[in-house]
Parts: C-alpha cells; structure tokens; sequence
C-alpha cells in the first residue's frame, strides 16, 4: 500500500515543519500491480501471482486490485503488508516512512500462473520464484519481460532468461557502466535479452531491438505525481508487444502512457485510459 498526501509544498522534518495535504490517495503500488492495470487498461487480460499482506491492508488492496479485474486467484496472503508513506508536491516527492517486512512468499501452482498467459511479466522481487517462472515459460515459448529496477543476488541469470529488458537508467548505469546509453544497452543485450529499454524519466527512454537504436522523447504532459510511470510504462509495453506493434511503437505506447500517469495523485489512479493513451501517440503520427 502506498499513502500519497498532495501538499503545495514538501514538509521539512528537520525543522519540525508539517506540511497541508491538499488530497490524500491510497492504493497499491507502485509496482507489477500497476503493470497489470495498464497492461489491462489497453485491452489485455492480466493475472498476478505472489503475494499480499495477510492483513487489514492486504485484504483492501487485493480487493481493490480484483475489482479493477485483474485476477488475484494467485494472490495470496502472507505476513504484512508493506506501506510506504510520501508527500507529492511542486518539487518533487518525499517519501517520509516505508514499513517493508520481510518473510518468504507464499508457494503457488507455477502452471496455473503460467501455462495459459501470452506474455510473463517478471519484476526482480523474488529472483529465485521468478527464474524458475521465466524458465517455464521459456520452455513453453512464452516470452518473458524482465523489469529491473535494482541489482539483487541472481539478477544476471533472471536476466538471461528475458526475451525484453526494461531497466530503470539507474540500474543500467550499475549493470553496464557505459559512458553512452548506446554501449550500455549493447552490454544489457549479451546478458541475454533480444531487446533492451532503458527508461531515462523525463527524458522518455530509449531501446535497442537487434541493431536498432530507437530514442524515444519524452511526451509533454502536466506532471502532477510521477510515482507509478515506470510500472505504466512496463504494462504497457507488454500491451504493445501483444499486440503485435513493432518495437518503436511498442516504445512511443509505453511513454505516452507513462507520461499520462504522471497527472494522477498515486500510481494506481494515475493508470490512464486506452483512449487517452492512443490520442496521446496520434500526436507524433
């Protein structure tokens, strides 16, 4: 669960300094749930398996993702919840508390998860749960999106068992320090992958499909909130590549639907319209 208050200014905590909110949004994410929103919210079904605190919170979120329709049959309790508390405002956010207890996920049917989907959607989180549902769905012929955000033990080989990669500008930086976005993505693709994104924030992000570099820039929007694009971003993505677009479109549906998160309060609010997502691209055709 995330807790995002909007204030007119960021509070400062060491002087003491509270800060108005202006609006308060609960709600899961960011992360693979936001993912699976976008991804349906462009026509895809979606499922997510793991896990959700076994507690009051737990319980709100799994509703609340369920009756978006994304199927939570796979979605089981276990422990508590994780909670992270920001403040939004003009400069930026702040994330004032985060509560991330550990404890091991719990065991479901890899098959069930598996087996039918189109696409599988892997976030880093439990690497060793994920290798073993990537190397299913490989086996399969099932491609797998990896999406990294952080480096974590066994992330390499979760790597190499990736059809696409799409990273965060600052794990590539850690993977593949490069002084050019071009030679990084190059050293992220012998990991493995047959395509590498590299999402760059405002700046939009940029891809490497084969010998192809495609850079695509950022679309201008009104940023209220950008907590939850890169999740947009992934969901999307996987919309795209089941639909069949080439790469580069796959690309621009993915920024534009980021960029559209951005003017939301929280990440799952800000899951735009697949409406909203095409006028968007339009305007670059």
């Amino acid at each position: 669960m995330t807790i995002t208050g909007l204030a007119a200014d960021l509070p400062d905590p060491a002087a003491g300094a509270a800060a108005e909110l202006a609006e308060l949004d609960l709600a899961p994410g960011p992360g693979v749930a936001v993912a699976a929103s976008a991804a349906l919210a462009l026509g895809c079904r979606a499922r997510l398996a793991g896990s959700v605190g076994a507690d009051a919170m737990g319980g709100v979120m799994r509703t609340m993702i369920g009756r978006a329709g994304v199927d939570v049959e796979l979605l089981r309790p276990s422990g508590r919840s994780r909670v992270l508390i920001r403040v939004a405002g003009p400069r930026g956010s702040h994330v004032l508390c985060e509560f991330a207890p550990g404890g091991a996920p719990p065991a479901f049917d890899l098959a069930a998860a598996i087996d039918d989907a189109d696409a599988v959607l892997v976030d880093g989180t439990d690497v060793p749960l994920q290798i073993a549902a990537a190397e299913r769905a490989r086996g399969r012929g099932i491609p797998v999106i990896a999406d990294g955000s952080e480096i974590r033990e066994g992330l390499g080989e979760l790597i190499g068992l990736a059809d696409v990669l799409i990273s965060s500008e600052r794990l590539a930086t850690e993977l593949a320090p490069r002084a050019e976005l071009g030679a990084a993505l190059e050293s992220l693709a012998a990991m493995g992958p047959r395509a590498v994104v590299i999402t760059l924030g405002g700046a939009g992000a940029i891809g490497l499909h084969g010998r192809q570099v495609v850079e695509c820039p950022a679309f201008p929007v009104d940023v209220a909130d950008p907590t939850g694009a890169g999740a947009v971003f992934h969901g999307a993505f996987v919309a795209g590549l089941l639909g069949a677009l080439p790469f580069v479109r796959c690309l621009e549906l993915a920024a534009a639907a980021g960029a559209l998160s951005c003017s939301g309060l929280g990440a799952w609010s800000g899951v735009p319209t697949r409406d909203a997502v095409l006028d968007l691209v339009r305007t670059r055709t």
